[in-house]
């Protein structure tokens, strides 16, 4: 009884070793992550970076920053001339062996009801979510918008 125990507990741990590898997490590249300088008198934020995808689809699902009161995945659109932002709905899609620009006037992390100033110099970190590939953690830095 005490083999088979052993043998299923070890069968069992290696199969949760392999689901949690997290197939492409390692070749997600976030590069130049960055956030505009934004004076206490606005209560929102924003943040930008390259994501470069791995060898498999994947999505940016969430983003936090400790100092926002909330963070929304953004995109910019322009409808009947008129810009405005909107929620990216599903999150902001990677595509395999491609990448995903957050960038002004189009994809964003929004940092809503911030607690600080973002003062050029300032490092925030932002911990993104994927839907496939390990959360990560960046260091944005704050520059002149």
């Amino acid at each position: 009884m005490k083999k088979r125990t052993l043998a299923s507990a070890t069968l069992a741990l290696s199969l949760v070793a392999g689901a949690c590898s997290g197939t492409g997490s390692e070749g997600i590249v976030v590069d130049d992550p960055w956030g505009r300088s934004s004076p206490m008198a606005a209560s929102n934020g924003a943040f930008y970076m390259t994501i470069e995808g791995s060898d498999v689809d994947d999505r940016l699902v969430a983003a936090y920053a400790s100092v926002c009161g909330a963070t929304e995945l953004h995109q910019t659109i322009v409808t009947d001339g008129v810009m405005r932002m909107q929620q990216a709905e599903g999150g902001i899609e990677i595509p395999a062996g491609g990448e995903a620009s957050l960038a002004p006037g189009g994809y964003h992390i929004m940092c809503i009801n911030k607690d600080i100033e973002f003062k050029v110099g300032d490092i925030i970190p932002v911990t993104l979510t994927f839907e496939v590939a390990e959360m990560q953690t960046v260091d944005a830095e704050i520059r002149e918008g």
